[in-house]
């Protein structure tokens, strides 16, 4: 089995340029998966791809990690990805 890292990857919002991101391996899979509410993901248990965030996946992803993110959705947009380790 593949092992995978995920994180709030987050972007300009007017570009393409990688601004920062956030490790979040602590949060379960499950914690993540209820998170995403976009139906693609019913095809991607491992949550492999990419999903943008709101305001509301944001606070609750500080609120189980027990920590204040700085965010910005008027400059940045804000996604969980996953990359191989």
């Amino acid at each position: 089995m593949i092992e995978v890292d995920r994180h709030i990857t987050f972007y300009e919002k007017y570009g393409d340029k990688l601004v920062g991101e956030i490790l979040i391996n602590e949060i379960e899979l499950n914690d993540l998966l209820n998170l995403i509410t976009e139906s693609k993901y019913k095809d991607d248990h491992l949550l492999y791809d990419c999903y943008l965030l709101n305001k509301e996946q944001l606070d609750k992803i500080e609120s189980i990690l027990n920590k204040k993110i700085e965010y910005d959705l008027g400059k940045y947009a804000y996604f969980i990805e996953a990359s191989s380790k």
